[in-house]
């Protein structure tokens, strides 16, 4: 747990309740309504913002390797020896000397506690192919926890209600059972509110930044093989990955060299095209996150890799630099990612750090939902919502519809139209002629 006690240099994060007065009424409000709104959301600080936390951690980590201890494979049947040893920061081995700043110590406490609650909130037993249902109690707890560690002088009451939203939906959905890239996207935007608000950019190298990261992804794969998480909105085999998109930018930042300098000394960087090989795979999956995120795919997945992973697979088949390979995923993120409205939908603004403004003239951006509603106050037709073509539907009269009779319906010949237009149970019902007229 971290510590409540009084510091001469405030921290920026402590365990300390929020008391019994703190109401969320300024957490942030889903504004994507519809594909529509994606310009919008391109314009906005918000979409500007994450942008320049994604490019610093990424410059960050380049030509870094992941501590030593931090990072590990799971056991795809669940939790085991090694994935319970995770209950406290794996520090040790030749990086026991690793100096880390108090705000990534408290980053790892908070990381640490969500995973012994995964140990204090075992799953449901029985059969089930996703989702189990012990998945929202570690919510519910979870959720209890951090709401009381964001609180300090250094942070507005906004900024500590949105960090504490984003780190909630930093772990897959309470009601769907699910986890994307998108609860992804959350943690990425938490880290960087957390670092950006009180200038820690600076504070922290690439090494720590790794050591987040690297017990982020440990946490989250847990739950993911200990309650059956579904991948969220996964394009099945013709996605990166079921789950994660970020971890493989990093991963391959990590074998590019920082811009503006050159690699200097010996560092073994694999050649993309053998990253697929057993031994590359069991040299590089504890150091680096991109070869560690695929150690983990062969981990859960059966049959040729080029089936499952196509997408991973032509990577590794054609592409022959790093450097074409960050550039690649970067953009694949804006396409799949800031680009989807299936992800991009469940990301909230709030007022301060991820907000629904115009980057440029620092006004509130329209949604799809808003100009729906403006224009039906505007017009005086009457409307019903619901209807087929959206929240423009006319009344239906039996002037404005076309009715379709029942087959036996016998219709009524008008005068002067052709005979023929008589249905068959009306031809059925004339007279018959007897037999021998």
């Amino acid at each position: 747990m971290l510590s409540t006690a009084c510091k001469p240099t405030p921290q920026l994060l402590s365990v300390t309740s929020m008391g019994t007065g703190y109401i969320r009424t300024k957490e942030p409000e889903k504004r994507i309504f519809d594909s529509s709104d994606l310009p919008a959301f391109r314009k906005s600080k918000a979409f500007e913002r994450l942008h320049f936390v994604i490019l610093s951690l990424v410059d960050a980590v380049k030509g870094k390797d992941v501590p030593e201890g931090f990072l590990k494979p799971l056991d795809p049947k669940g939790s085991s020896s090694e994935t319970n040893s995770q209950s406290q920061p794996p520090i040790h081995g030749k990086h026991t000397e690793l100096k880390l700043s108090q705000i990534t110590k408290n980053i790892l406490a908070i990381l640490t506690r969500l995973d012994q609650l995964i140990d204090e909130t075992p799953p449901i037993t029985g059969p089930r192919r996703f989702g189990n249902m012990a998945c929202r109690d570690w919510h519910s707890k979870s959720e209890v926890f951090i709401a009381s560690i964001l609180n300090d002088q250094n942070l507005s009451e906004d900024d500590r209600i949105e960090l504490c939203f984003y780190l909630r939906e930093s772990f897959g959905s309470k009601v769907r059972l699910d986890y994307g890239s998108g609860h992804e996207l959350n943690f990425v935007a938490f880290l960087g509110g957390l670092l950006t608000q009180g200038n820690h950019f600076g504070a922290i190298d690439g090494d720590e930044i790794l050591v987040i990261f690297a017990t982020y992804y440990n946490l989250v794969r847990r739950l993911i093989l200990d309650y059956s998480l579904e991948p969220a909105g996964s394009h099945g085999v013709w996605g990166l990955d079921d789950h994660f998109h970020f971890i493989y930018i990093l991963g391959a930042a990590q074998f590019n060299v920082p811009d503006g300098k050159r690699a200097d000394g010996y560092r073994f960087v694999p050649p993309v095209l053998q990253v697929l090989n057993d031994q590359t795979i069991e040299m590089c999956k504890y150091s680096n996150l991109y070869v560690n995120a695929i150690a983990f795919i062969f981990r859960i997945k059966q049959g040729p890799f080029n089936e499952h992973s196509p997408i991973l697979f032509d990577i590794h088949r054609s592409v022959s630099l790093w450097t074409k390979v960050l550039s690649g995923l970067q953009k694949m993120y804006e396409v799949e990612v800031f680009g989807k409205f299936p992800v991009v939908q469940h990301f909230y603004f709030g007022r301060n750090l991820y907000a629904w403004v115009d980057a440029v003239t620092n006004q509130p951006l329209a949604t799809a939902i808003a100009a729906r509603t403006d224009s039906e106050s505007e017009s005086s037709q009457e409307t019903l919502p619901g209807m087929l073509n959206g929240t423009q539907g006319l009344k239906t009269t039996s002037q404005n519809i076309s009715l379709t009779g029942a087959p036996w319906a016998m219709k009524r010949q008008i005068p002067g139209t052709d005979s023929r237009s008589v249905r068959l149970p009306a031809l059925l019902a004339r007279k018959r002629p007897e037999r021998g007229d």
